[in-house]
């Protein structure tokens, strides 16, 4: 009795129950004369059974005999009209249609996940040919006491250096020296671009020149200048591929569906004899330019 209620359950039983009693339901309804020009419109096994699928995930249960007929008439109701608007040539003159059908073409150019599976070597290959994408920036880590240029350069730089020379021989703390300012006393390790765009370019470049673990300066910033002390560098360059490796492969991925699809595109373009009547007084270059050979 167990095993009977657990099969009466399964939606496919419901479907296949529901075909049969639609089926002499819609036979009786629809007596409809053969098609004179022999034209047939079927709906297999499969089509009514994404129908049923559709129906049950949309409301979460199957459809009432009623419900799955009118599921089957909007069906065919769609396919008469599709098939009577080719007839009329209705495709021909709509853009909304004939880019619809463009998007379905191009999604069924989409290449398979196999075609899209990278070979043995092949993202290794494909970093070292694009390595300018993943490089990573070089990283800075720093501390810097701010003094501003309100006075003529020459007092800061008098001011900076007496600091350093107080600092240097621990007579000074960092924490009161120099001049208050809402810029970062310090900073953990960042990529150039991000403290550049805080301190300036000029300022990143000079401070990179700087030895780690002491105190140097003034450097200059738009703001005036700075002692700075490096606590951490580290230099860029192409990171090893198990540390980019999603990034690389999505790159990969994303030029492969590319290239594939061009290369199908290209092979069904060989098929048809591009003719373009170009406007009188177009010239060569506009020609040229046009992409179209």
């Amino acid at each position: 009795m167990k095993i009977l209620k657990t099969i009466i359950r399964e939606p496919l039983v419901h479907f296949l129950l529901l075909g049969v009693t639609v089926f002499g339901l819609y036979s009786a309804v629809n007596r409809s004369p053969v098609a004179a020009d022999g034209q047939v419109i079927e709906l297999g096994q499969g089509e009514l059974g994404q129908l049923f699928e559709s129906f049950s995930r949309t409301w979460q249960r199957p459809p009432t005999e009623s419900e799955f007929v009118t599921l089957v008439d909007s069906r065919v109701k769609e396919e008469v009209f599709y098939r009577e608007g080719l007839k009329m040539g209705l495709d021909k003159d709509d853009t909304l249609v004939r880019r619809r059908m463009q998007q379905k073409m191009e999604f069924l150019l989409e290449p398979s996940g196999e075609e899209l599976t990278p070979k043995e070597g092949e993202l290794e290959a494909y970093l070292a040919a694009n390595a300018g994408k993943f490089r990573t920036q070089d990283r800075l880590a720093f501390r810097q006491i701010f003094f501003d240029g309100k006075g003529s350069s020459e007092s800061t730089v008098e001011r900076a250096k007496i600091v350093l020379a107080h600092l240097e021989t621990a007579a000074a703390s960092e924490e009161t020296a120099g001049d208050p300012t809402l810029l970062p006393e310090r900073m953990e390790l960042s990529d150039a671009d991000v403290v550049a765009s805080i301190f300036g370019k000029d300022f990143v470049a000079a401070l990179k020149l700087v030895p780690e673990g002491e105190w140097v300066g003034p450097l200059n910033s738009p703001f005036g200048g700075h002692l700075v002390y490096v606590d951490e560098k580290k230099d860029g360059g192409t990171p090893p591929l198990a540390d980019v490796r999603e990034a690389v492969r999505l790159d990969w991925e994303s030029g492969r569906r590319a290239q594939i699809a061009a290369r199908r595109y290209d092979d069904m373009k060989k098929h048809y004899e591009v003719r373009v009547v170009w406007p009188t007084g177009t010239s060569a270059s506009a020609i040229k330019t046009s992409g179209v050979r």
